[in-house]
């Protein structure tokens, strides 16, 4: 999504909201910090600290390996090994996966699909979560034509195989 100045409004209680179709939609706080040119590494020792610190407060995190055989999904270190291999995966691919991945065997639509990962309201952008998907099983499938793990149900959406779980 593209936005322009005139479509993004801080209020008084530092709350960021953006304009779409429907009206306003309540993005949540925001947190405005500078810092000189000369300060770059401080900025980025910043934004990993708080990114380190979004993932490690997850509930239940100790245990927190999905293990379905030859594919483990770390959510601590929001790492993913196939048959010991370590796959690179995009933070939208990893949200994905992860979400269907730790909900086996539940069906979601793309939108609900979209909505949890991206957290904003879903405007018709199915071909962003099936293009993912689809980069999800090339990396992750022993053959992305028949895939083990992520499995389509038609006319509903997608779900992960639960029957793989260990």
């Amino acid at each position: 999504m593209t936005l322009n100045l005139t479509d993004v409004i801080i209020d008084k209680n530092y709350t960021c909201k953006i304009w779409n179709m429907k009206g306003f939609y309540k993005m949540g706080r925001v947190v405005v910090v500078t810092f000189d040119e000369n300060e770059e590494e401080k900025l980025n020792e910043l934004l990993h600290f708080l990114f380190a610190k979004k993932y490690s407060e997850m509930p239940g995190k100790q245990n927190r390996v999905l293990d379905y055989g030859a594919l483990k999904i770390n959510a601590e270190y929001r790492s993913v090994e196939s048959n010991g291999e370590l796959v690179q995966l995009t933070n939208y691919e990893f949200e994905i996966l992860y979400l269907l991945a730790k909900n086996p065997g539940r069906i979601f639509s793309k939108e609900q699909i979209y909505t949890q990962v991206w957290k904003e309201p879903y405007y018709g952008a199915e071909d962003n979560v099936m293009g993912i998907i689809r980069r999800i099983r090339k990396k992750i499938e022993p053959d992305s034509a028949k895939p083990r793990y992520i499995l389509n149900v038609w006319g509903m959406g997608y779900k992960f195989n639960g029957e793989l779980m260990k």
